[in-house]
């Protein structure tokens, strides 16, 4: 038993391992060889972990080339756009200024009520409104709206946009420094002092900072979190 359990642990860490190495794509949605890939691990991993008999390298090898195979294609792809057409394919326009193809959808074997329920889901309900769509690689259907159709933006409302900050990033939590957070808001530890030091706390006294691009700050004290709580 005891032996089952070791072998699955190591297992869980070399798949958990495994997916952070191919990437975050492999987490959504998928292109058609991470897909295989993915089945294929699976299959892989279930034997060792069920037949304690197997040498445990010999369940793990498989996995490893297969890992391998995954991040030389994903190298491949990304410089050679012929290897990137053949193993994942070409987006395919389904729609084409208001007009079905049907010669197109018979192709990618997608019957009409696919495609209306793929409209559903970005709120389209009336196939009228729809000047393009596009079948992706990873069969997703993107949809372009008719101007008079889409939703408005800030940039059509507003006479003039506002200044763009970015978005609030975490710059310390529960007194610990983010040098990413710091990053996405172009600030570093110099700027952090600073603030510390205006506010009159140490980093260790923080519960949540955050700040944007313009260096607009949000503080929250330990003890401002334990006098709320009491």
């Amino acid at each position: 038993m005891a032996i089952s359990i070791i072998r699955t642990i190591i297992l869980y860490c070399l798949l958990t391992l495994a997916m952070r190495l191919m990437g975050k794509r492999q987490l959504g949605e998928l292109q058609p060889s991470e897909l295989v890939v993915t089945l294929l691990i699976s299959n892989l991993a279930a034997v060792p972990m069920q037949e304690n008999s197997l040498p445990l390298f010999s369940g793990v090898l498989p996995i490893l080339v297969l890992i391998s195979l995954e991040i030389i294609v994903s190298c491949l792809i990304l410089k050679f756009p012929l290897v990137a057409r053949l193993v994942s394919g070409s987006p395919m326009p389904i729609i084409k200024d208001g007009q079905i193809d049907e010669r197109m959808m018979r192709k990618l074997r997608i019957t009409i009520d696919d495609l209306i329920e793929a409209l559903r889901q970005q709120d389209i309900f009336d196939i009228r409104q729809v000047q393009y769509a596009i079948v992706e690689t990873n069969g997703h259907i993107s949809a372009f709206c008719y101007e008079q159709h889409q939703n408005a933006t800030r940039g059509d409302v507003l006479p003039k946009a506002p200044s763009d900050n970015g978005m609030p990033a975490v710059i310390i939590s529960d007194g610990k420094r983010s040098a990413w957070g710091l990053s996405l808001c172009g600030l570093d530890d110099k700027w952090l002092d600073r603030q510390l030091k205006k506010h009159k706390c140490d980093e260790k006294q923080v519960f949540l900072l955050t700040a944007d691009k313009s260096g607009t700050v949000f503080l929250l004290k330990k003890s401002e979190v334990e006098k709320k709580t009491v």
